[in-house]
């Protein structure tokens, strides 16, 4: 979380004089009262400005190399989520989602158990399970 290259996107000139959106930073981790009790914040800094926490959803991430290892583990964890058995979506007696299950081997070799309680992030790993051809078992919490 150290070191990668951000841009601001949000005008916090209240904040320090030169914060205008589209600045670059980079991060420092847990700075202040914020980034230190909440990971909805990032200490960044701002070479000859400021330094203090920022939302990451006022920030764009624009460090090629930190970008490229990202890429590079969600294909990784793709590649894992072939191997995906067990899966079962849950959901509540009106047909609301619940969460997902699943295990998967992943490239140690072991054995993972997992599931996913945030309905946006479970679709997609649903239509990548489709897409693979893995059967997912549906069954009702009461």
């Amino acid at each position: 979380m150290d070191n990668i290259r951000v841009k601001l996107k949000s005008d916090l000139t209240r904040y320090a004089d030169g914060l205008l959106p589209g600045i670059e930073g980079y991060t420092i981790g847990r700075y202040g009262i914020w980034s230190r009790g909440s990971d909805r914040f990032v200490g960044v800094t701002f070479p000859g400005i400021a330094t203090l926490d920022i939302l990451w959803s006022s920030l764009e991430i624009v460090d090629d190399a930190y970008l490229k290892r990202v890429d590079q583990h969600q294909e990784e964890v793709k590649e894992e989520l072939k191997t995906a058995k067990d899966v079962v979506k849950v959901i509540g007696p009106k047909g609301g989602f619940r969460y997902l299950s699943y295990s998967y081997t992943n490239k140690n070799g072991i054995s993972c158990n997992t599931s996913m309680g945030f309905k946006t992030e479970a679709e997609k790993l649903i239509e990548l399970f489709k897409n693979y051809g893995i059967p997912i078992k549906t069954e009702i919490m009461y």
